[in-house]
């Protein structure tokens, strides 16, 4: 087990931008970079004893300076979008920095497109910080964010440590996209997908519910299939999903949030976590990105499971979204890996 550090490349002000390799003894490895403090690469073994990189990625730290399309990057300090572009806070109207009319993930840049503070922190362990200055992106207080990778033969665990300096609102979580038959493999339609969920939130109607399919996510299906179908619900979201869903179960423990698997490499993943809810995002919008190696990923070339503290924009000031000066916001995900 070892963590290794090298120069990825420089941001564009010519700052240095580092990349941290962690060794789970060969079984699986994970790269990690500055920028955005994001996972480029994440390597699992598959059925036949050979390493694949299943996350979406970029070379260069340019294209992670960019990264439109948020792959592998630590979100901050809210996930998902703000459909008026104002935080409404105890009283108070917060302008938040946008682009035509959306912020999305925290802003322009969020704290997706910055660089941060990486450091090895044990044989297995990457701690990440980054401190946001008070009105960055037009959000109150002055936040201290770790973001701590630990990686070993069963997977990658990713802990949150926010605190403030005053009291504000925080939701991390984390935008990799997966392909578990590798990440140049093309479109995710062979996988199957299961995730013990109960209600949706549409991110266009703004309305809570139980989609046509709902039930479905419950059993195991192909994700072929389910891009096929017609329900409004998912031709509305690009073809696809793109929604926010309460998990079964709402226990502040670990507790499973979805099942991946790729019936071409035989690698099964499992998504586990503290919190309450998870987006689930099938890549709908991807369309031409040229990524890792210079292949070019088009619509359907991963998935992400984003876990999030709150399910819709209606509830998302409730007390477990906000931290006060003193306390912390920490939360657990963990993307565990085996062979089915």
């Amino acid at each position: 087990m070892s963590v290794t550090s090298t120069i990825f490349g420089r941001t564009s002000d010519g700052r240095e931008v580092r990349r941290f390799l962690i060794d789970a003894d060969g079984v699986c490895k994970a790269s990690l970079i500055e920028l955005g403090a994001s996972i480029q690469q994440l390597w699992v073994m598959d059925r036949d004893g050979m390493l694949r990189d299943v996350v979406l990625g970029y070379d260069t730290a340019a294209e992670y300076e960019d990264n439109a399309a948020f792959f592998g990057a630590t979100l901050g300090r809210l996930i998902s979008r703000m459909p008026d572009c104002v935080l409404h806070f105890e009283g108070h109207n917060y302008p938040l920095d946008h682009v035509n009319g959306m912020h999305m993930h925290g802003g322009v840049k969020g704290f997706s497109r910055v660089k941060w503070t990486g450091e090895a922190t044990g044989d297995t362990q990457v701690t990440f910080t980054y401190i946001s200055p008070d009105g960055e992106e037009g959000y109150p207080g002055e936040v201290t964010a770790k973001v701590i990778f630990t990686l070993d033969q069963t997977g990658l665990t990713i802990d949150y440590d926010w605190t403030a300096d005053r009291r504000t609102v925080v939701n991390p979580s984390n935008h990799s996209y997966f392909n578990l038959s590798g990440h140049s493999s093309g479109s995710i339609a062979d996988h199957t997908i299961q995730c013990p969920v109960t209600a949706s939130f549409n991110q266009l109607t703004g309305q809570m519910g139980e989609l046509a399919y709902g039930s479905d996510l419950n059993q195991e299906q192909q994700l072929g299939e389910l891009f096929a179908k017609k329900a409004p619900s998912l031709e509305e979201m690009g073809g696809g999903l793109d929604h926010k869903f309460v998990l079964a179960e709402l226990s502040p423990e670990l507790k499973l949030s979805g099942v991946l698997y790729s019936p071409a490499s035989g690698i099964e993943m499992r998504c586990v976590t503290t919190m309450p809810c998870v987006m689930i995002y099938s890549g709908n919008m991807v369309d031409g990105l040229r990524g890792k190696g210079g292949f070019v990923y088009q619509k359907h070339a991963g998935i992400c499971f984003e876990t999030m503290l709150f399910s819709s924009l209606q509830d998302m000031y409730g007390g477990v979204a906000v931290v006060e000066p003193g306390k912390h916001h920490n939360s657990r995900t963990q993307f565990l890996f085996s062979i089915r």
